[in-house]
């Protein structure tokens, strides 16, 4: 529980132990270096897609915008409720572009219980719009320390 409370105390969040995730590790040289805030039982993702992940042009790749989504979804769980989990399952529905470039907000909250996962529901907006949506089954598990 240390972990959760140092993350917590640094105010911008980040995962404790960066594993070199693709998605949220500031240490990826090429990824995405999310980081969260937390705002009640929902966390929330700033962030601006730059030109290198397009798919059409000024279209975010849809993998990039599945990565956002699964991202701070796997966030909403350890944040809010101190849980470590692998993504079991994600679907996400693109509902509009969504633009490279512009500052978007991805909210994600875990909404469902299960022994062995949590459901959670995410989306990506560009100010009121909704650009896609997900929802995920989560699976809990204990991460060992990376291997030195």
């Amino acid at each position: 529980m240390r972990a959760f409370a140092i993350a917590e105390a640094m105010g911008e969040l980040r995962f404790p132990a960066d594993g070199g995730c693709f998605g949220c590790s500031a240490a990826h040289p090429n990824g995405l270096r999310l980081s969260f805030d937390r705002d009640g039982d929902a966390i929330v993702c700033r962030y601006t897609i730059p030109d290198r992940f397009h798919g059409a042009p000024g279209i975010a790749h849809g993998g990039i915008v599945a990565t956002i989504l699964d991202e701070v979804s796997c966030a909403a769980v350890f944040f809010v409720r101190a849980a470590m989990v692998m993504t079991g399952e994600l679907s996400v529905r693109y509902v509009k572009p969504c633009p490279v470039e512009r500052p978007l907000e991805a909210v994600a909250r875990a909404t469902g219980d299960h022994p062995r996962y949590a459901v959670v529901e995410a989306e990506l907006r560009d100010g009121d719009v909704v650009l896609a949506r997900s929802t995920g089954k989560f699976f809990y598990h204990t991460r060992p320390e990376p291997a030195p």
